[in-house]
């Protein structure tokens, strides 16, 4: 019979990339595919976090190392390998890694035991945190290539997972994701106010509603409120258009007017000329 085995960091190494495939199929509309990468990756990190105090010395993976018998049932769990890293060097992996650590453990816990309920933006959020901090973690204290070890078909999500800008873009999309998903739009109106548009100022499609901006909007990367092309209406008939097609001053009570081509006075100026 055909046997199939795997060391410690290859089964951790098998998980990521289960975990990446799994997120990736999320990010291409499979919802599902979260519940999954959820517990794949709650695997692989126990798993690497263990390998890496196993360089330490082979016997630190057991809870009693200096036990007669030492048995796979009995060797340490995510947290004794996190509290044994930062014991090592204060502070090596973040109070933010740790609570997101913890965020993601309870929910494998509910899924694999109970029922469980979760809120999928942020598994997205959270589980690229967790990646990128890993990484982070591993190049600077340990010689083990991630890179090398992800498949083909999952190298795009673990780039953009694993660099700090790619990641920032990919939360920022997120984030208007969510915008979009608590604004339902009406497809048969095809007059209703973008929810988001490409940023002006970083180029990506992340400056979106925001309650509390100057102009109804804000870029979730950036943090840029302003674009010729956010939409907005003539102060004088209410038509609807766009801040750069509308002539702009401040009035005498220092509210903004906005006015269209024709009650500017501008028709009127060119049908004269």
């Amino acid at each position: 019979m055909f046997k199939h085995e795997l060391g410690l960091l290859d089964n951790a190494l098998d998980s990521l990339n289960e975990a990446l495939a799994k997120y990736q199929a999320g990010e291409a509309g499979d919802e599902k595919a979260y519940k999954f990468a959820v517990l794949h990756m709650a695997h692989f990190l126990e798993l690497v976090l263990k390998h890496h105090i196993t360089q330490k010395h082979p016997l630190l993976i057991y809870r009693d190392p200096f036990a007669k018998n030492l048995t796979k049932e009995k060797t340490i769990g995510l947290w004794d390998a996190v509290n044994f890293i930062n014991n090592e060097s204060s502070d090596t992996l973040s109070p933010q890694f740790k609570k997101d650590l913890e965020w993601l453990k309870e929910l494998r816990n509910n899924i694999e035991h109970y029922k469980f309920s979760m809120d999928v933006f942020e598994a997205r959020h959270t589980i690229g945190r967790v990646f990128f901090s890993l990484h982070e973690f591993l190049e600077e204290e340990s010689n083990i290539d991630l890179a090398k070890a992800v498949g083909a078909k999952n190298i795009d999500i673990f780039q953009t997972l694993s660099d700090e800008y790619k990641l920032a873009v990919h939360n920022a999309i997120i984030e208007v994701d969510k915008i979009k998903y608590q604004n339902p739009q009406d497809p048969m109106d095809p007059n209703q106010p973008a929810i988001c548009i490409d940023c002006d100022e970083c180029g990506h499609p992340t400056l979106a509603l925001c309650a509390d901006s100057s102009t109804g909007y804000r870029c979730k990367f950036c943090k840029n409120e302003y674009s010729d092309y956010l939409p907005s209406s003539c102060t004088s008939c209410g038509c609807e258009s766009t801040i750069g097609e509308l002539e702009t001053w401040e009035n005498e009570n220092g509210d903004t007017e906005r006015r269209c081509y024709h009650c500017s006075g501008r028709y009127h100026m060119d049908k004269d000329d």
